[in-house]
């Protein structure tokens, strides 16, 4: 039984993983950072702080 429930955690695990992964390539294709923007997969901050 403990067999049973240790693959279905690692499946589950691991479709997790692939199902983020295509998340974050989708996000970076849609959502480039722009401009004063630096980051990926859509996670855009801005570096404007950084030029005071």
């Amino acid at each position: 039984m403990a067999a049973r429930i240790n693959r279905l955690v690692v499946r589950t695990v691991l479709v997790c993983t692939a199902l983020a992964g295509l998340a974050a390539m989708q996000n970076h294709h849609d959502k480039p950072c722009t401009g004063d923007q630096v980051g990926a997969a859509g996670m855009c901050v801005s570096t404007s702080w950084a030029a005071r």
